[in-house]
Parts: structure tokens; sequence; C-alpha cells
């Protein structure tokens, strides 16, 4: 089953009109993967009818790992200069990803990787995070539903169920969270606290004193939604487990233990490609502190998967990462601090479901419980516990 003409035209009108509220007059860029074709064509002919000039680019991820893996340092740099030109030319950024050739990658070397991607830095990380309004979308495809063992049809009704969310409710239930975050200290998280081996549970404690939560729907991400900041660098004390597959620059990852004191990771392990996890965290100094801490809070989304930017906002999850920490002090109009000082090449979200079926977890704000089992536990924040049963 492809998702249906309507609700590919209800997400690309969701993008179009609410992520980046294209504009008469102003320039409108559609960047996407081969597979996400039919949803950018429909974001292409609905800014165009808004008034806006429309560029596209489309990716070829086989092609860029053919050259990522053989070109000179220079070349490399060179590589990204015709998606720099475009992103700079652009008011709104449309982007469509998928991961149906994202494997390419894989036999590239790391070194040559991390050159690869510091030389679209500029425009993928600066110039369009900081100067455009911009939207992320994975589009679902059939080699994502193997990897998560499901068949096409239920991936896709899943992501289905993800973009079809009450988006205004949601808003101004994660607006009074971010109120609650921001007017506490210390954060304490834990999941899978009953798991018999100690070093399958996750226990975390860091300061967020100084920082500004940010409240994230679909301004960002489709679908969202998440809230986000950072942890003070040195503050983050304890494990992190986490199941299952992760994928970062085509290398993944399975069943991730890291342990961090005075917000240093000081130890790594993985049970499948323990190397790349190693490598990856040893790409520079800021690789092994954490640039963002954050819960997702998609109520239409229960379970983990593979794919990141949907694992992201699994509702009952939280996410922490190693790497660069975000530096913007603005978002949709409201002041935020996000940017704790951690700077690296590479920015890595590790989510982890304290939902029932994963072992639950609890949240706690200076001491107060907020979420228990993927539950929130403040009555203003029920629509973010819409599809959860009832606790016993």
């Amino acid at each position: 089953m492809l998702l249906d003409p309507g609700t590919i035209d209800r997400i690309a009108h969701a993008m179009v009109t609410i992520s980046v509220a294209v504009q008469k007059g102003e320039t409108a860029l559609v960047f996407y993967d081969a597979a996400g074709a039919p949803l950018a064509r429909c974001l292409a002919r609905l800014a165009s009818e808004r008034g806006a000039r429309v560029l596209y680019i489309q990716r070829d991820q086989p092609l860029e790992a053919e050259v990522a893996a053989t070109c000179s340092i220079a070349d490399a740099k060179r590589s990204s200069i015709l998606n720099d030109i475009a992103i700079q030319m652009s008011d709104a950024v449309l982007i469509v990803r998928s991961v149906t050739d994202a494997e390419a990658f894989q036999t590239v070397p790391r070194e040559r990787m991390v050159a690869w991607n510091r030389a679209r830095d500029p425009f993928l990380m600066d110039y369009r995070v900081n100067h455009t309004r911009w939207v992320l979308i994975y589009w679902p495809t059939v080699r994502e539903a193997e990897v998560e063992g499901m068949a096409y049809d239920e991936y896709v009704e899943m992501f289905r169920g993800a973009c079809d969310q009450p988006w205004a409710e949601i808003d101004r239930a994660q607006a009074h969270l971010v109120a609650m975050l921001n007017d506490a200290r210390i954060l304490e998280i834990e999941a899978n606290p009953r798991d018999p081996d100690p070093e399958h549970r996750t226990r975390l404690r860091m300061d967020i004193g100084p920082m500004r939560f940010v409240n994230s729907t679909i301004d960002r991400n489709f679908p969202g939604s998440e809230v986000f900041a950072a942890p003070v660098r040195h503050s983050v004390e304890g494990q992190l487990y986490g199941a299952g597959k992760y994928a970062y620059d085509g290398q993944v990852v399975e069943d991730i233990f890291v342990r961090a004191e005075k917000g240093r990771i000081i130890e790594a392990r993985a049970r499948v490609n323990e190397a790349s996890l190693r490598a990856i965290l040893d790409t520079d100094a800021g690789a092994r502190y954490f640039g963002e801490i954050a819960f997702g809070t998609n109520p239409g989304l229960r379970r983990r998967v593979m794919n990141g930017l949907l694992n992201e906002k699994v509702g009952g999850s939280f996410h922490i990462t190693p790497g660069r920490c975000y530096t913007f002090t603005e978002y949709e109009g409201q002041s935020v601090v996000v940017d704790n000082g951690n700077q690296s090449a590479i920015h890595w979200d590790i989510a982890v479901p304290m939902l029932p079926a994963y072992g639950g977890g609890s949240v706690r704000l200076d001491g107060r419980e907020i979420q228990r089992d993927g539950r929130f536990l403040d009555p203003e924040l029920a629509i973010l516990n819409h599809g959860l049963p009832d606790p016993p």
C-alpha cells in the first residue's frame, strides 16, 4: 500500500502552509531523494500555487557515495557548491529524504565520511538551519519496513498515524511541558529499570538549570513532535543503554551501552559493530560530550524504529545526543537557550523508549516524577498520553 493521494496532499499542505509558511514572491527549494518524488511534486505544486518561485534538487546517494569514497579533500569541498548556492538563494527549504540508498555509504571509510560531511556543513547545518525556514521529512520505504520486520502496509499506516495529529493541541501541551522543564534544575531519567542485567538499564542525571527548552511540533521535522534543549556540558552522569539498531553515516550499530562521567562518555560498547561506535565517538573531542537532551511526544508513535527522525519523536521516549549542540537563540518567536558550548562534527540522536513494552521508566524534575512508563502525570499533558493504556 502506497500513501494515497489525499494523505500526500494533506502532508504537503501542512509542510508548505504551516511548517515553512511559503509566501508569495519567495523562493522555495524542494530537495528530495528519488523515493520521495510523489511528495516532492506535490510540495512544488503547492509552493508554486502560493506564488513562490520553486527550485528543486534530486539527491543520488549511491552516486554521492562513489564520489565520497574516492575524491580528494579539495574536491569534497567543491562537490557541494551547487547545493550551497541553491540553499542560499532560498527562503524556505523542504527536504524529502528516504533511506532506500543510505546503505551505499557503508563502504566509505570513516575519515572520508567525516570530510564529506564537513563539506556539507555550511549549507546543511549552518545556512539552512540559521537563515532559512526549513522542514525535513523521511518518506516511508519498503526497505525501512523490512528492517523493522513489518509489512509495508503496516509501516505506512504507522507513518500515517504519526502525521495525522492534532498539532495545535499538542503545541499547547508542549508549551506547558516546556514551562515545567524551564523551572527545573536537575533532570533525572530512568529506562528499563528492572532488567536483570544492570548494563541494560538507563540511569542519567544532568543539570538543565540555565537552559530554556524548545517547543517543536511540525516546524522543523514532519511528523513532529518533541521538546529539546541541551544539558550543561559537564553535568551528565550515569549510563545509557539503547536496545536495537541505530544508524549514523550509513553505519549500523546495535545494542549500545555508554557511560558518562562529568559529561564525557568514558565507556562505550555495542553488541554489533562496536568498532563503528567507537570511531563515531572518536571523531573529535566534542563527540564524547552531549549536545542535546529531548523528549519525544508524538501520540501516534508508540514503538521504536531505526529511522532516526521518527525514533526521536516516539511518544514516551527521550533522546540524548553525542556531539554538537544547537546554537540558535530564538525558535518560532520564542527565546530559547540550547547552546551548551559543545562543538563537534557529529550530532547523533540516541533515542530510548520508556513505555511498558520496553521495560518502562521515569522522568523526574528536581526529584518530582513527571512521567512514569511513558505517561505524563500532569492532566494538562493528557493529549500526549493518547493511545496509551490506562494505568493499573
